[in-house]
């Protein structure tokens, strides 16, 4: 027992920290006023913070306030871009620090630091895209044309503001202990609303919470299971070299099953959390999305009486950070990566994704920021950076055979491509656990670096048969512009 405690020490006091989170949730509630509840939040913020880095505590809290700084003192034009390169430099020296001289930091200090950079940069995107969106408006009223314009927003349909808190509401938002140990990543519309929008007088939220926490045994339970019996230290070892080539080529299956219980421990207790607090909840009639909130009617919502509120049905969808059943089940690796880490997900896709201006470098800056976001280790490049040409191969097979099946047909094909899915997956996970080239390359060297082949193999006969397929098909016949007029 004391073995696997000393272990799993640090896992467990994380475990602890997020079950107190939970347990603080209703007394948090049930604060009086707006600014005690703020106060109270973001000082127990910096409690946890202090609690679990110690002397590191000095990065997270450091850097989060001279982030709002330089927000609040750059104008609201370039402040977007001046943060973003200002936390994903502090993030940078953070980690790699200890090459000039500088203390290393915990595993546990790093969670707390990107989720730092997530709120400090997001809310900087976030006051800049409703700054845009406005502006976007007062110049179609004034255009008789109305023509549609290409600038980069998030507006709803019916309801526009521009968001620009003060110094102090970014501090309560960048400390708020409610995901800050471990996500999920929210905006600061949601934080603005919780504290001035009654929905969180009138959730369940108790009833909420227990069922978010109802799977965490079951998940924890298998990931102790799965870590036990294979380790991933086994890996690099001699006889795992001189095992059969198919127990190497399929250890990873086991290893990344270990990995996805302990992430699904670790975010569910992180939404149970928020919805113990009341954090992100919204009347489902706003069709809630995870990250954004409600993506109709947001004004309506925000003119709902202490009544209509009452009356309403709601949903955390706002904070729902994995869907695990998709997870498990979907079919295709795209639809895998939209279901994971979702919150994280929609950071990426609004912060990076929609907002660089290169429209074919698009994906390579989201996956790039990715990658450093989540550290400057090999392994993460190996894991992230495959994932898109593993997704060019799928998404020809997809289109030709899966996409118009029918019945068992489509049954088959399906499991197939869930099975290559899940082990390209595993395959990937295995990089992403050993972090660093040397280990990451003695594990793909035992099984002779076979998956890139394979998905190379795959990449050249699915072009090849979509080629054949589009000479076979019939070729509908040109209607000239002659016949049209004469129609």
């Amino acid at each position: 027992m004391l073995a696997f405690i000393t272990k799993n020490l640090n896992d467990i006091i994380y475990l602890s920290l997020l079950l107190i989170c939970v347990f603080v949730g209703p007394y948090y509630r049930k604060l009086d006023t707006i600014e005690s509840k703020k106060w109270a939040g973001s000082i127990l913020g910096i409690l946890l913070i202090i609690i679990v880095s110690g002397n590191g505590a000095s990065h997270p809290i450091m850097s989060g306030l001279m982030g709002i700084s330089i927000i609040k003192t750059d104008t609201i034009k370039r402040c977007h871009v001046t943060t973003f390169f200002f936390m994903f430099g502090y993030l940078f020296v953070f980690r790699l620090g200890y090459l000039i001289g500088l203390p290393p930091s915990s595993g546990q200090t790093n969670l707390i630091e990107m989720i730092i950079v997530l709120r400090v940069v997001g809310v900087a995107f976030e006051m800049n895209g409703s700054w845009l969106a406005v502006a976007e408006a007062k110049k179609k009223e004034l255009d008789s044309t109305k023509a549609e314009s290409k600038l980069p927003t998030e507006r709803d349909d019916d309801f526009l503001e521009l968001i620009n808190p003060e110094f102090i509401d970014l501090f309560h938002y960048t400390f708020n202990y409610i995901g800050l140990l471990t996500g999920p990543y929210y905006r600061y519309r949601t934080f603005n609303d919780y504290f001035h929008l009654p929905y969180s007088k009138y959730v369940d939220c108790f009833g909420f919470t227990i069922n978010i926490l109802r799977m965490v045994p079951l998940y924890i339970s298998l990931y102790l299971a799965f870590s036990n019996l294979w380790p991933l230290e086994y890996i690099l070892t001699e006889e795992h070299n001189n095992s059969h080539f198919l127990y190497r080529m399929l250890y990873p299956w086991a290893l990344f099953a270990a990995f996805r219980q302990r992430i699904y421990s670790g975010m569910t207790l992180a939404e149970s959390v928020c919805s113990s607090a009341g954090l992100g909840a919204y009347p489902v009639q706003g069709r809630n999305r995870t990250g954004h909130g409600p993506t109709v009617g947001y004004l309506k919502l925000k003119k709902m009486s202490d009544k209509e509120a009452q009356m309403a049905e709601y949903d955390f969808k706002t904070v729902e950070s994995m869907d695990v059943w998709g997870c498990e089940t979907v079919v295709t690796l795209r639809e895998s990566m939209k279901v994971w880490n979702k919150a994280v997900q929609y950071w990426v896709a609004m912060v990076v994704y929609k907002r660089f201006p290169v429209n074919n470098l698009k994906m390579h800056a989201a996956l790039f920021v990715s990658v450093i976001w989540h550290g400057f280790h090999a392994g993460y490049f190996f894991c992230i950076y495959f994932c898109p040409f593993y997704v060019m191969a799928e998404d020809i097979y997809y289109k030709l055979y899966y996409k118009d099946a029918t019945g068992m047909k489509k049954k088959i094909i399906g499991f197939i491509m869930w099975f290559l899915r899940s082990h390209s997956e595993s395959y990937q996970a295995a990089a992403f656990l050993l972090l660093t080239f040397d280990r990451v390359w003695i594990y793909y060297s035992s099984v002779y670096h076979y998956w890139y082949g394979v998905w190379l193999s795959f990449l050249i006969l699915g072009l090849i048969l979509n080629k054949v397929r589009a000479m076979l098909q019939p070729k509908q016949p040109r209607v000239s512009k002659t016949d049209t007029l004469k129609e």
